[in-house]
């Protein structure tokens, strides 16, 4: 194998680590009643698997709720890119909301898996942010 070839395969592993990387692991958010407000994260939207209605996301949720208690209102959103999506798996089922990425009202005690998608395969910056207030 010469230099040039040995360098490109390098160089290719190296780059689908980075991209494996981003996705391997989801932020874990666990939140109790009376948690700071509003509890904001960062993050990079998008991915290479197509949901459907809720846009590309990751294999691997970007951030993973855990709720110590249930909330009778808690609001989840994000902001960022006009294209940005979200979806929520959990304890009641799966949410999609494809256009103003939100979800408000009572969330029971669990795991929550959530992922920040992108509507035209795009990756962007966004910020979760997490409340009891309306």
């Amino acid at each position: 194998m010469n230099r040039f070839t040995r360098y490109f395969a390098i160089s290719i592993a190296i780059a689908i680590g980075l991209v494996t990387a981003r996705t391997a692991v989801a932020q874990t958010l666990e939140l109790s009643p009376g948690f700071t407000e509003p509890t904001t994260v960062d993050g990079i939207a998008g991915g290479t698997s197509n949901s459907g209605n809720c846009g590309y996301i990751s294999e691997t949720p970007n951030h993973e709720l855990v709720l110590t208690d249930d909330f009778d209102y808690l609001r989840v959103w994000v902001d960022g890119a006009e294209n940005l999506t979200l979806l929520v798996r959990g304890p009641g089922g799966e949410f999609c909301a494809p256009r103003d990425p939100q979800q408000s009202g009572y969330w029971e005690e669990g795991t929550y898996s959530i992922f920040v998608g992108d509507r035209v395969g795009t990756d962007e910056n966004y910020t979760l942010s997490i409340s009891t207030n309306p």
